[in-house]
């Protein structure tokens, strides 16, 4: 038959459930909950397959989306996480309601050896601040039971219900867990992460700010396509055939969509820390009008490796702007607008801060700061603006955008960019991709 015990673990609340063979499962089920299951339930949903590769391939390989578990309740991806030494979690990205109370939600496993089914608890944290959306960004965590063995484990059932045979197509989905490649962490550059984008962004800027991005020691930028236009894609997918974009689908629900702040763009942002955990030592967070810009040196990652220690969660830039709203009149034959515009504000706006982080020491972020580190002794530091800026290249709202000066520290990349650019659009050109 079937029993549940509570354990402690962790102080979180763990159910498991255990059953027998699959055979023995068919002859003890009640009538009612046969009815309710049906014969085959848990083999449906626990699929026995003959090794890991053809076991996580069709289930890894499918396009990113988002997984209802409930009307306005969706995950959109799901992370192992094994930096606690006592208990591994799987974290989920996922949207909620923000004024009404979170589904219980509840992970189910399936032991391959044994076939016993265990089940955990789903807690969940908000993901930054709410200013009055419907929705929200929540971290979700579940822990993974002692007895499941995660190198074999493709994804996690997520369900309404507490009862593993009660788990049916409508109370259920099936997330995908994203494991990292079997590769060493890149610790010579950094990954950048881009807030979701959407429309068509002009090529010219798009490659400046990749192009410029590189020669700061960006090696790989993470975009989310929130709908762009035909001719940005194809921007974005010549960078991607040469290994250095991920472009990741936004498609938010359509009630979801217009009721969340930013676009969510701070849940796309924790999708992106949890994906490249395990592969840069060191992941970035802006926009794309905006630049991690080193003083004292040529390229940003200089200033971690002599502002930072093993105690650091992630370095925080306060940000200047360039207002673009205003005509350079002395520069206006200048193609590249990190050349053109020079005046900036002299004071520092928050809403411009932006921060670099290791991320193993991150729990969650957003894009001015870091939320929660992994550990409590991990600390967040701020950059003096001597060291580093985040430069910003947009129109000016502040109050700060009142009083400006010339800042012509840009002008150290320009050589080295005109020439990036000019042969990137050469190409672009020449093939026809713009």
């Amino acid at each position: 038959m079937v029993s549940i015990k509570i354990q402690g673990l962790q102080e979180k609340t763990q159910l498991k459930v255990e059953t027998t063979q699959s055979s023995f499962i068919k002859e003890s089920y009640s009538a009612e909950e046969k009815d309710f299951m049906g014969v085959s339930a848990a083999d449906n949903f626990f699929p026995l397959q003959k090794s890991r590769p053809e076991r996580c391939s069709r289930i890894r390989e499918e396009k990113l989306q988002f997984y209802e578990i409930v009307q306005g309740s969706v995950i959109y991806s799901a992370f192992l996480d094994y930096r606690f030494k006592d208990q591994t979690f799987i974290r989920m990205i996922s949207i909620f309601p923000s004024y009404s109370e979170s589904p219980q939600m509840y992970c189910h496993f399936l032991d391959l050896r044994t076939e016993e089914h265990f089940t955990s608890v789903v807690e969940i944290e908000e993901l930054g601040t709410n200013d009055g959306f419907t929705f929200q960004g929540y971290l979700s965590s579940c822990d993974l039971p002692d007895e499941i063995d995660s190198y074999t484990l493709c994804s996690v059932n997520v369900s309404m219900e507490p009862e593993s045979f009660r788990q049916t197509d409508e109370n259920t989905k099936q997330i995908p867990l994203h494991v990292s490649e079997d590769q060493p962490v890149d610790t010579e550059t950094y990954g950048l992460c881009i807030p979701p984008i959407s429309g068509e962004i002009s090529a010219g800027r798009l490659v400046e700010f990749l192009e410029l991005s590189e020669i700061l020691g960006v090696s790989h930028f993470v975009f989310y396509d929130a709908n762009l236009s035909d001719k940005t894609l194809r921007v974005l997918q010549y960078y991607q055939e040469i290994g250095a974009v991920t472009l990741n689908p936004w498609a938010l629900p359509q009630n979801i969509a217009s009721n969340i702040q930013d676009d969510g763009q701070t849940v796309a942002l924790n999708d992106c820390l949890y994906r490249n955990i395990d592969r840069f030592k060191y992941v970035a967070f802006n926009k794309l009008e905006e630049f991690i810009v080193p003083l004292q040196s040529k390229r940003t990652l200089e200033i971690f490796e002599t502002e930072s220690d093993e105690d650091t969660a992630g370095l925080c830039f306060q940000g200047f702007t360039f207002d673009t709203s205003k005509f350079e009149e002395k520069r206006p034959h200048i193609l590249l607008y990190t050349q053109r515009y020079a005046a900036r504000t002299k004071a520092p706006t928050e809403e411009s801060a932006r921060c670099i982080v290791s991320p193993k020491n991150v729990f969650s972020l957003e894009l001015n700061a870091i939320s929660n580190p992994s550990e409590t002794f991990y600390i967040t530091r701020n950059v003096e603006t001597s060291v580093g800026h985040v430069f910003r290249y947009g129109e000016c709202n502040y109050d700060e955008c009142n009083s400006s000066f010339q800042d012509l520290t840009m002008v150290k990349y320009r050589e080295e960019l005109e020439k990036r650019f000019n042969l990137t659009m050469i190409y672009l050109q020449q093939y026809r991709v713009v």
